[in-house]
């Protein structure tokens, strides 16, 4: 069975609206929002690829200082 991991550990530097489908699957590992071997990410807020800003949602932009960022 899975540990169970904080939303700190899963969205640690990265804004707390970001998400991808293995975040979904119960896994042994331990999962970081960088892992995605997807690639896929969206954002929650706006359920589309774009944030609220309309930039892409991915780890290498929702981070601290973005305008539509969102911490834990």
């Amino acid at each position: 069975m899975a540990e169970n991991f904080t939303a700190h550990d899963m969205f640690e530097g990265h804004c707390r609206r970001l998400r991808c489908k293995e975040m979904f699957v119960e896994t042994e590992r331990d999962f970081k929002i960088t892992e995605s071997g997807s690639g896929i990410y969206w954002c929650s807020h706006t359920q589309t690829v774009l944030g609220p800003d309309g930039q892409t949602a991915e780890p290498a932009n929702c981070k601290t200082g973005r305008g539509c960022y969102e911490g834990l």
